[in-house]
């Protein structure tokens, strides 16, 4: 009926599979490892059309226009003291890809108090154009606009001088 020395060879191959198992979890992890390292290396996955080193305005037969929503006005500081603090004033001129115009003649205004200098008027290759306001002894608050082609852009900057 119950034969021990049948009992014993039986057991002795049945090992278990606890080594099958911890070799195919190292190869399923292996597997994610070099998926994950793949990603990372891809430069498709991460890549956006929106910044570009190129700035032409002309890509694949198409040509890119002024984009009134995607420029862009700032300032720095947005509050100075009235008679001989500055203001900087920053504007992009950016396509409707995003990407900067070139080239552009920016002009700024904020009212008649200001007085505007000019210290890069003329957009770089990243669309930026730059200038400095002061308030001679009239404090307030101001709008300032920009333009270019005889276009306003959309956003605006406020800053005050006290």
């Amino acid at each position: 009926m119950y034969d021990e020395n049948t009992n014993n060879i039986n057991n002795k191959y049945k090992r278990p599979r606890y080594g099958l198992y911890v070799l195919i979890i190292v190869v399923i992890l292996l597997l994610i490892l070099i998926l994950f390292l793949y990603l990372i290396r891809s430069p498709l996955i991460f890549r956006s059309g929106a910044f570009s080193l190129t700035t032409s305005t002309t890509e694949q037969g198409s040509t890119a226009v002024l984009s009134l929503d995607n420029s862009y006005v700032f300032a720095s500081p947005l509050r100075a003291k009235a008679n001989g603090e500055q203001i900087r004033i920053t504007v992009f001129v950016l396509n409707d890809r995003g990407m900067g115009m070139s080239g552009k003649k920016v002009t700024i205004g904020g009212g008649n108090v200001l007085q505007v200098a000019s210290v890069q008027p003329v957009t770089d290759s990243q669309g930026r154009a730059t200038f400095d306001i002061s308030a001679s002894g009239a404090p307030g608050v101001y709008i300032i606009q920009a333009a270019t082609d005889g276009v306003t852009l959309t956003q605006k900057a406020t800053v005050s001088f006290d």
